[in-house]
């Protein structure tokens, strides 16, 4: 948790030790003249020495005419968090941390590569209970998902990862599927849902009416293996609004076709 330096009464020094050991050690002295001006995470002297517990960097310093302070700015939640598929489509989170104190919740955050995007998981902050759990069963088949679990700063708000980010590749296998869109009937705007096994070849995604005639191309921007979800607002190519009826929908990927159908209601 963040943890910012604070200049304290001599007689005081012990119990701030004590209730601030989570960001660092602090120990007997006397003097600045040993202050880390390098930024190091380990500063010694003849009259005091302080460790920061998970290292550096050391910033500011706050003291009187008997002594300084030096303390690191961050010290992130210590605890450990893990991910399996405890069923199928269905990754159970767990997490410990060794103190809630200064957490007023978590949230979990997933993306489909390492170095991220991460985009949150639930819409409301979770409980600040430890251990704690959340079931992600949005996955989908025979895809790798990262996972990081942060620790909401009461005091500001912003958040710290808690342990590691975590790996998970879900059982099955990825198939291109078309979904049933939704809502179905629709007046405003329906979500179409796709799973795509490759998309090497390019998607091809188009609304048709009864007729057989080309009503709008979606654009998918699909670039990964994954799914999916695509919206129509009931407009044709040209930004009109169709006419009330049956549509219906085609998907191309990879040498596979899926179809479904659309009520438009104006």
């Amino acid at each position: 948790m963040k943890a910012k330096c604070v200049a304290l009464a001599l007689a005081a020094l012990l119990v701030f030790a004590l209730s601030a050991g989570a960001a660092f050690e602090l120990r007997t002295w006397a003097t600045t003249a040993a202050a880390p001006a390098d930024g190091s995470s380990h500063t010694t002297s003849t009259s005091f020495e302080m460790v920061s517990r998970l290292g550096g960097p050391f910033v500011g310093s706050a003291e009187s005419t008997s002594f300084s302070l030096w303390g690191c700015s961050v010290t992130p939640v210590e605890g450990a968090f893990i991910a399996m598929e405890t069923e199928p489509l269905t990754v159970t989170l767990r997490w410990t941390v060794e103190s809630l104190g200064g957490i007023s919740g978590f949230n979990i955050y997933r993306a489909w590569a390492e170095d991220g995007p991460f985009e949150r998981l639930n819409e409301e902050e979770l409980a600040p209970f430890s251990p704690g759990f959340y079931e992600d069963t949005t996955v989908w088949p025979g895809s790798p998902f990262w996972y990081e679990l942060r620790g909401v700063v009461s005091d500001d708000g912003s958040e710290d990862v808690v342990g590691e980010t975590v790996m998970l590749r879900t059982g099955g296998t990825l198939a291109t599927k078309l979904y049933n869109a939704s809502p179905n009937p629709f007046s405003d705007g329906t979500v179409i849902q796709l799973d795509i096994a490759s998309a090497s070849r390019g998607i091809d995604l188009r609304i048709y009416d009864i007729a057989g005639r080309v009503v709008a191309a979606l654009n998918t921007d699909v670039v990964r293996p994954g799914r999916h979800s695509v919206m129509w607002d009931g407009t044709n190519d040209r930004g009109q609004r169709v006419a009330s009826g049956v549509y219906f929908i085609a998907l191309e990927a990879a040498g596979v076709r899926e179809t479904g159908r659309l009520v438009y209601l104006r």
